[in-house]
């Protein structure tokens, strides 16, 4: 959700619309954590995740 936020918001090039901003102006908002979290959030690869916890569960029935 948070990198959905962003990719929403997200204007490369523009100084006033930033990554730092977003995280200010919406996601804060929306979901309280720490700058540090937010950035943890945005270095993960999501989709990739979902395929390796599908074939595990897969495999488990």
């Amino acid at each position: 959700m948070v990198q959905q936020l962003v990719e929403a918001h997200y204007e490369e090039g523009r100084q006033d619309r930033c990554k730092r901003w977003i995280y200010r102006n919406y996601v804060q908002k929306l979901m309280p954590m720490s700058e540090r979290t937010f950035w943890r959030y945005m270095g993960m690869q999501v989709e990739e995740n979902r395929k390796e916890t599908d074939e595990r569960q897969l495999r488990l029935w």
